[in-house]
C-alpha cells in the first residue's frame, strides 16, 4: 500500500512530463504550418504580377527591378511589411516593424515580421524576436516552381548573436559572429524610407560608378587639385552613364581612340583636353588611351560596399553636394566611410562630377585601389 502511494505521484509527474513533451513537440509543427500558410497567402497576393513578369532567358528566373518593386508595393497594399533584398526601394509598412523593434529594445515581449522579395520573385518571411542583445530568428522561404505555383522551400529557426536598429533606420543582425568576411552571416534591411530624390541621385550618378575598379569616390579631389585621380579606369563607367550600355573595349588590346576618350571625359569631368592628356596613360604614338578590363590580376580582392545617398545640398550656382555612405554588409555597417560628391548641373540637364571629399575620420577605412595599367 505504501509503495502504491509513492508510485501514484511519481507516475502522475511522469504523465505530466510526457504530456508537456508531447505539447512541446507539437507546437513547432503547428507554428511551422502557420508560417507556411502565411507565406502562401502573401504569394497569392502578388501571383498575377509574377505570372506576367519577364523572367530572363536563363534557366533560373530573374525579374527586372521594376517588377520586383511592383511586388513589394502589392505586398504593402495587402498589409504586409515588405522590402526587396537589394534594398533599392522603400520598405512598405516599415513603421510597424520599427515600432516593434523599438518596443523590443526597451524590454517588450514582441517580435518583428517582414517579407523580402528576391530577384527570382520568391519571398523570405523573416521574424526577429529580440532577447536583449541577442534574438531568436526565423527565416522561411517560398519560391515558384516550373508550373508557376508557389512552394515553400524551408522554415528554419536559429539564434542571432546580435541585432541592432541604427540611427539611419537599418536593421542589422548576425546569426554567428565571425571575423572572416568570406564566412559572414550579417543581414541588413533598411526599415526607414529614403527620399526619392536621394535614390534618384544614387541610381543615376553614384551607383553606375561605385567603388570597384576606379577611384573617383575613394580619394579627395577637385578641379584645382585632381590629386591621384586616375581617369583611364573611369572611361567604362562614364560610357555606361552616357550610352546605357556596357563598354566592351575589345578586351583592352586596342585601347580607346583619343578623340572618343577625350570627348567623353570632358563631358563628365572638369578637365580640359590638355589636362586629360597630362593625367592619362596613352600609347606611344598618342593616338589611343590605354585601358584594361577588370580581371584577377588588377583587382584587389576585398568586400565591396554599396553606395547610399543620404543627403543633397543644392547650391545657387548649380552645384549639388551629395552626402554618400558606403554600406558594407560583410562588416555589418551602414557606414564604412562617408564622402561628399559634388556635381555641377547645367541648363541643358547635363551633370558633371567636379569633386569628392572623404570624411576625415573615415580616411583609414576607405577601400584599397590600384590602377589597372601598370
Amino acid at each position: 500500500m505504501r509503495i502504491i502511494k509513492i508510485l501514484i505521484p511519481v507516475l502522475g509527474c511522469l504523465f505530466c512530463l510526457s504530456a508537456c513533451a508531447t505539447e512541446t513537440n507539437k507546437n513547432p509543427k503547428g507554428r511551422t504550418e502557420k508560417i507556411k500558410k502565411e507565406l502562401c497567402a502573401a504569394a497569392d497576393c502578388y501571383q498575377t504580377i509574377y505570372a506576367s513578369a519577364g523572367k530572363g532567358k536563363g534557366m533560373n528566373p530573374v525579374l527586372e527591378k521594376g517588377e520586383i518593386h511592383k511586388i513589394v508595393q502589392r505586398l504593402g497594399t495587402c498589409g504586409y511589411s515588405a522590402a526587396c533584398m537589394e534594398n533599392d526601394c522603400d520598405m512598405q509598412n516599415g513603421r510597424t516593424v520599427e515600432k516593434d523593434l523599438l518596443k523590443a529594445g526597451k524590454g517588450g515581449k514582441t517580435s518583428a515580421v517582414f517579407f523580402c522579395v528576391t530577384r527570382s520573385g520568391g519571398i523570405h518571411r523573416y521574424e526577429l524576436k529580440p532577447k536583449g542583445n541577442k534574438a531568436e530568428f526565423t527565416d522561411a522561404y517560398l519560391d515558384w516552381n516550373k508550373q508557376g505555383n508557389p512552394a515553400v522551400s524551408y522554415v528554419k529557426k536559429e539564434e542571432a548573436s546580435s541585432w541592432r536598429l541604427t540611427k539611419k533606420g537599418w536593421l542589422i543582425w548576425e546569426t554567428k559572429h565571425t571575423e572572416n568576411e568570406e564566412m559572414d552571416t550579417h543581414s541588413m534591411i533598411r526599415i526607414r524610407p529614403l527620399k526619392k530624390e536621394y535614390r534618384r541621385f544614387c541610381r543615376k550618378y553614384i551607383e553606375p560608378v561605385g567603388y570597384r575598379g576606379n577611384n573617383l569616390f575613394l580619394i579627395d579631389w577637385n578641379e584645382k587639385k585632381p590629386g591621384k585621380l586616375y581617369v583611364n579606369d573611369l572611361y567604362e563607367y562614364l560610357y555606361r552613364i552616357e550610352t546605357g550600355r556596357h563598354f566592351d573595349g575589345d578586351n583592352g588590346t586596342k585601347g580607346i581612340p583619343s578623340e572618343e576618350f577625350e570627348l567623353l571625359l570632358q563631358k563628365y569631368l572638369p578637365f580640359s583636353k590638355r589636362q586629360i592628356r597630362v593625367r592619362a596613360d596613352r600609347s606611344e604614338d598618342g593616338t589611343r588611351y590605354l585601358w584594361e578590363p577588370l580581371r584577377c590580376g588588377n583587382l584587389i580582392p576585398q568586400s565591396m560596399p554599396v553606395p547610399e545617398v543620404i543627403g543633397a545640398e543644392h547650391k545657387r550656382d548649380g552645384r549639388i553636394v551629395l552626402t554618400v555612405d558606403a554600406v558594407l554588409k560583410q562588416k555589418g555597417t551602414d557606414c564604412l566611410f562617408r564622402h561628399k560628391v559634388t556635381l555641377k548641373k547645367f541648363g541643358d540637364g547635363r551633370v558633371r562630377y567636379i569633386g569628392n571629399q572623404i570624411r576625415t575620420a573615415d580616411k583609414e577605412r576607405v577601400l584599397d585601389y590600384q590602377k589597372r595599367n601598370r
